[in-house]
């Protein structure tokens, strides 16, 4: 007898009370249908043509349950086709259902091997349901005095809850599995679960065509059973209940009993299974091998489930085993060639990726092989909704994975909407080739039929082995790829992503300023790996050939690209940020190329217009300021300014610049404005100055939106860089869009410019509602903000209302925009001098206002202080998704430099979580519009704000998509809020 079935046997016996074990019941068809349906096929096919997404799923899935609740038992059960029982006492049972899809079909005989495999007992049976299979063994459980567990999507299993059985049942996303006890049912639908298939027999159950009483649902039927103890209670006095519904039951007594009969799930079927065969942790390890093979999934996914399966051990097997060694991976030497033909690009495929030194059947790739990576984690992460903690639990220890890794590096433009490719460099092993876009097939005199060829091929290694790929910069890939019409799923690692999560403050701009920033290289000279020299076969000596000189700068870059994957990996791993690289940064990276590809439309005459006019008001505001002055004044001059307000007006400065010369900002112009409403001449000229500024201002971002036209498509396509700003959020360049202002009406006229392109119909604007403030709700768990959130009235208002003791509608006007100053200055680390000036109240005032914030709100306080203090002891503050920010200053002696930092240190996980909220519900807002296959898109993303062109027809079901993906991006205390407007153009669209 195996030690596992000796553990069995001896639970068996019993050893006294109900602490024998778990045991797991598992709804097969339930799970198999859940993975079918959550995961994209076309993610999940083998290369033979086999879909695989409802094995992945399901395997997954179970990993998960298993994991989290730790059974010592497991059993599955299976439906078997053909009627059964019930169908003789209801011919309509589940007569509505549509039949199951073929590739689901195909993968239900899989998902039993693969069981087999695992050592796990599924059980099927002729003539009845599975879920007469579950009561069954769920009954064995108990008389064997296990704790039983039942994972069913089903809600005729409540009849089987007990003190000793729970029906683990999913939610929307399968992380919400809830846990049913007596009490949750009781609680739900207040009856318990024994009177639980009374309730359903009246109420019928729509999925399996059991007709119930017309208007009697939940809500009557548990009235009546709580009136009169049961069902036969409730028809014994059927005759005494009044109005239509009683008279609905009347007419319907007969259908009643019969679906009391139907819904009753059996538990005393002859299964031929004892508690013993039922015993976790005993795979085949050889059988599960072939399986995964077949199957095409990687090591990460096959180690995964066998650790999960095998008592939490990975069995020691094979090369596919990843290595317990951490040291990095060394790389070698580089040989640099230069593919001149498309044979020269098959003889090094076959000669350096079949041949082994690529991860061809994904031993040493990860899920290279077809398994789930980074895409694959997106959607799961979608399908399962997990965030914040969840989230980051979902680092594996990668940087065993890149040191087995290859490269990819593509070279050339990557600017949106006018990217251009010229070289691609891949490294296997330490073998390098360069394939230049000609042999692509886009650059005139290359042979079509080579071209194609290396293209086909390179896309088929791109397509197999991306999970095994190491790149820089996967969004400028995607582009410069594209224009040779190449495609790339999400790779494993990205190097500049891991960069800016190890270093958020440095921006790398190519391989060569990381190298410097991470390895110390000078790339001028011979780049060293962390590990020792790099030999580039000749790359030292003067060549005269300028193809050789490329070949050896793209070899140069790819290799040095693998070994700053060598270095970076393991810090990931130490960070814990795998899981933030993998299910944030790489899936953004794809959806903001899809945004900078289609760029947005613009109405070059509204530009046009708009400039004239904003010319014209600054030429006016300027002639009238030369009038006040008495001459002509550079009024871009501060020294000429200085002159005339202060020498020749006699104004008197405020204070002086570093240089000892007096400032002339517009804080300080603003400010003289209003101290000097009174004196004629300075305040003609002052505010014909502001006009001037503002309107230049305005002037000189039209026309920067003009020159960044698209003549080919009318289209602005920003570049939206995601490793700048060091809390996470995104930035706008080339032109900047996030620098139109939307505070004043005029500013705000730009973004009429912004108008719907040819086959489509509006632009819709999606903005979260104040998600910082919400979040530190959430964050700070201070129960009176949340309610203020809860309340339904004015945020602000209610807030206000509290701070200053007043009823809310004695709330004033400065009273409101003070609080609500306040609350946003504490989610952005404004000081108390700062939020005086922007009050224009006095510092003593501002910290008045901010003692009776804290006084109110006393768990924000104490979660921001703890911020600092924890900053200050580790060095680093964390998002809720595991980003990190480092503030060297906190210990600094410097006043100033300290508390910038602290000030840094409270804005970071709030504006950090944000970031990675927002960045989750484009990903969400992406998949949600593909799965609908609506041809409605996202165009721009500006701060909290998400734009979309929306398509003919598509308005309102892609208003629901989005607000639905942006709501439930994350799980807070306080549910996010997502405002939305409509209209011909951007400003229209304002809500």
């Amino acid at each position: 007898m195996s030690e596992a079935e000796d553990r069995g046997s001896e639970q068996e016996n019993g050893r006294g009370g109900k602490a024998n074990g778990t045991l797991l019941v598992v709804d097969g068809h339930s799970l198999a249908f859940r993975a079918f349906f959550g995961l994209p096929v076309d993610n999940f096919t083998t290369n033979a043509g086999q879909p695989t997404n409802a094995v992945w799923g399901f395997a997954t899935m179970l990993v998960q349950v298993i994991e989290d609740e730790k059974p010592d038992h497991i059993a599955v059960a299976f439906d078997m086709s053909g009627g059964t029982f019930r169908n003789k006492m209801l011919p309509q049972y589940k007569g509505t259902r549509d039949a199951a899809p073929e590739d689901l079909l195909t993968q239900l005989p899989i998902i039993q091997r693969l069981l087999t495999a695992l050592g796990v007992k599924y059980v099927e049976m002729k003539g009845y349901e599975g879920d007469d299979i579950i009561g069954t063994m769920a009954k064995m459980g108990e008389d064997a005095g296990y704790r039983t567990l039942v994972l069913s999507g089903d809600r005729d299993a409540f009849q089987l809850i007990d003190d000793d059985v729970t029906v683990l049942y999913p939610g929307r996303h399968f992380k919400d599995l809830k846990h049913m006890t007596p009490e949750s049912v009781f609680e739900k639908y207040h009856v318990t679960p024994q009177q639980y298939p009374d309730l359903a027999a009246m109420r019928g159950e729509t999925a399996d065509n059991i007709p119930g009483v017309p208007g009697v649902g939940d809500g009557f039927a548990a009235k009546w059973i709580n009136q009169y103890g049961s069902l036969e209670g409730v028809l014994e006095h059927a005759d005494e209940l009044p109005g239509k519904k009683g008279q609905s039951l009347r007419d319907n007594i007969d259908q009643v009993r019969l679906n009391r009969k139907v819904n009753a799930v059996l538990r005393d079927l002859d299964l031929g299974v004892q508690m013993k065969d039922l015993v976790l942790g005993n795979p085949d390890l050889a059988a599960v091998d072939k399986i995964f093979a077949e199957l095409e999934f990687g090591v990460r996914t096959k180690n995964k489930i066998l650790k999960a399966f095998n008592g939490g051990v990975i069995p020691k097997f094979g090369a596919e085993v990843a290595s317990e060694s951490n040291n990095e991976p060394e790389i070698a030497s580089v040989n640099v060639e230069s593919i001149q033909s498309a044979d020269d690009f098959h003889h090094w495929v076959d000669e350096h990726i079949v041949s082994g030194f690529g991860p061809v059947d994904g031993s040493n790739g990860g899920d290279a092989a077809g398994g789930p990576g980074p895409d694959e984690l997106v959607e799961q992460l979608i399908v399962e909704g997990k965030t914040g903690p969840e989230l980051v639990d979902q680092n594996a220890q990668c940087h065993e994975d890149v040191g087995h890794s290859w490269a990819l590096h593509a070279s050339g433009s990557s600017k949106p909407g006018a990217s251009k490719l010229e070289t691609v460099t891949v490294l296997a092993g330490d073998q390098a080739a360069m394939i230049e876009a000609s042999l692509l097939g886009k650059t005139k005199g290359s042979d079509a039929d080579d071209s194609s060829s290396v293209a086909r091929e390179l896309q088929m290694l791109i397509d197999r082995y991306h999970g095994s790929m190491v790149v820089f910069g996967y969004k400028e890939q995607l582009h410069m790829l594209a224009t040779v019409g190449i495609r790339m799923a999400s790779p494993l690692f990205d190097v500049k992503l891991a960069g800016y999560l190890v270093h958020p403050d440095f921006h790398a701009e190519n391989i060569e300023k990381a190298a410097s920033h991470f390895l110390n290289l000078d790339f001028s000279e011979q780049p060293k790996n962390v590990q020792g020299e790099l030999d580039f076969d000749g790359a030292g000596e003067t060549e005269s050939s300028e193809k050789h000189d490329k070949s050896v700068l793209c070899g140069r870059q790819v290799a040095t690209l693998a070994a700053l994957a060598a270095y970076l990996a393991p810090l990931i791993d130490q960070r814990q940020q795998f899981g933030l690289l993998r299910s944030i940064e790489l899936p953004v990276s794809r959806v903001l190329s899809g945004i900078e590809d289609a760029g947005a439309r613009v109405d070059i005459e509204r530009l046009t217009g708009l400039l004239n006019q904003f010319s014209a008001e600054a030429d006016q505001a300027q002639n009238i300021a030369f009038e006040a002055a008495g001459h002509q004044v550079n009024l871009q001059s501060p020294k000429q300014l200085q002159q005339v307000l202060f020498d020749e007006m006699g104004l008197k400065p405020s204070k002086r610049t570093k240089n000892g010369s007096y400032t002339t900002n517009a804080a300080t112009l603003q400010s003289l404005y209003v101290k000097y409403a009174n004196n004629q001449q300075a305040s003609d000229f002052l505010g014909a100055l502001l006009q001037h500024r503002e309107t230049n201002k305005l002037k000189q971002i039209v026309q920067t939106l003009l020159d960044s036209v698209n003549r080919h498509d009318m289209r602005i396509h920003t570049t939206f860089e995601q490793t700048v700003a060091a809390t996470g959020r995104l930035s706008s360049v080339d032109p900047n869009l996030q620098n139109i202002p939307n505070r004043n009406a005029t500013g705000r006229e730009i973004r009429s410019a912004f108008v719907a392109g040819p086959g489509y119909q509006s632009l819709l604007s999606c903005d979260y509602s104040q998600v910082e403030l919400r979040i530190m709700a959430d964050l700070s768990g201070d129960e009176t903000l949340i309610e203020a959130f809860k309340s339904g009235t004015d945020f602000h208002k209610y807030v206000a209302s509290l701070v200053y003791g007043l009823p809310i509608d004695q709330i004033s006007a400065d009273q409101r925009s003070h609080v609500k100053a306040m609350s946003y200055g504490l989610a952005y680390g404004l000081s108390t001098y700062g939020l005086s000036q922007q009050l224009k109240i006095s510092p003593a005032e501002a910290d008045v206002l901010k003692d009776k914030y804290f006084a109110t709100f006393g768990k924000v306080h104490d979660y921001l202080e703890s911020l600092v203090a924890t900053a200050k002891q580790k060095g680093y503050t964390e998002t809720l998704f595991g980003r990190r920010r480092y503030f060297r200053d906190l210990k600094s002696t410097n006043r100033v430099r300290r508390e910038a930092a602290e000030r840094g240190a409270l804005n970071a996980p709030i504006q950090g979580t944000a970031a990675d909220i927002m960045k989750i519900a484009m990903i969400r807002t992406d998949h949600a519009l593909r799965q609908a296959g609506l041809n409605s898109r996202v165009i721009l993303q500006i701060h909290d704000e998400l734009v979309l062109e929306i398509a003919p027809g598509e308005s309102e079901s892609a208003g629901e998509l989005v607000r639905d993906a942006m709501e439930h991006a994350v799980d807070l205390a306080v549910p996010l809020s997502v405002s939305i407007g409509e209209g011909a153009n951007w400003q229209d669209a304002a809500h």
